[in-house]
């Protein structure tokens, strides 16, 4: 006779009546990171970064009206270029995005890097004389263009070192997206810079200016539409210094980006 010894399992436990059983599931035994969406709505109402969209907007428009601001070397024109360096380093000290300092001081070195190559016309003429071009405009703006493709890639290589360096790597993904918005914006805002040529450019057709024009501004009542879903969803840095101008201030510094393309297809038609 063969005796197969089977080892006995424990009988399961009842359950008492009225007792809850917890499971968890493998997704719960995981620490998920910390959320990029607001908790609660936020302190202020929608209508106090609009504002300061606004403000931007007129500051960088009356500049650009004044005569003779669309010369390079005009005193007036560095007045421009100053307003829009005001607004980088303002965006900087009011940042409500989740890069830490770093994020920040290399949004503020490629957006000054940017504004170089905006209102540096010998940089277009180095580059692009010896192709034949002979519109100087012209070529400012495509300097511009390509400086800030390169800036772009500086920018993804600078963030992916950035999140690689730390210690800790919770939030990553979050954390590389806002850095990598935070230049973006810093970037995109030297195209401003090319406002004043955009209004007083001689030389292009008067169809062609106000097709451009046209656009920006329905670019700037869509964007402004869009912040506000950004305002009241995107959970910003704790601790930030008035978030809401921070939200106010991402989309005008975005629309440079199109204002110094619609300068570039002006001058290009």
């Amino acid at each position: 006779m063969v005796r197969i010894w089977m080892p006995l399992r424990p009988a399961p436990q009842a359950t008492p009546p009225g007792s809850k059983v917890t499971i968890m599931t493998e997704a719960q035994s995981v620490p998920q990171p910390h959320s990029d969406m607001r908790a609660r709505a936020p302190q202020r109402p929608f209508t106090w970064p609009l504002a300061v969209q606004a403000a931007a907007y007129v500051v960088l428009v009356a500049l650009a009206c004044l005569p003779g601001s669309g010369a390079v070397s005009s005193s007036t024109f560095s007045v421009t270029a100053f307003a829009v360096a005001a607004i980088i380093v303002l965006f900087a000290f009011f940042c409500p995005l989740r890069d830490g300092v770093p994020g920040r001081v290399t949004a503020v070195v490629l957006g000054f890097v940017a504004m170089v190559c905006a209102s540096t016309p010998l940089l277009g003429q180095f580059v692009f004389e010896r192709q034949g071009a002979a519109n100087a405009q012209y070529t400012s703006a495509a300097a511009w263009c390509a400086g800030v493709a390169g800036l772009l890639v500086v920018l993804v290589v600078a963030a992916f070192i950035r999140q690689m360096a730390r210690p800790q790597r919770t939030d990553m993904i979050v954390q590389l997206a806002h850095m990598v918005t935070d230049g973006v914006a810093s970037i995109a805002a030297s195209g401003w810079c090319f406002l004043p040529m955009l209004f007083h450019e001689a030389g292009a057709a008067d169809v062609w200016r106000i097709v451009c024009v046209v656009v920006v501004v329905a670019g700037a009542v869509a964007l402004a539409m869009v912040s506000r879903l950004w305002y009241r969803e995107t959970q910003p840095l704790p601790g930030a210094r008035a978030a809401w101008v921070g939200f106010g201030l991402l989309p005008v510094m975005l629309i440079g980006a199109l204002v110094g393309i619609a300068a570039l297809v002006m001058w290009l038609v």
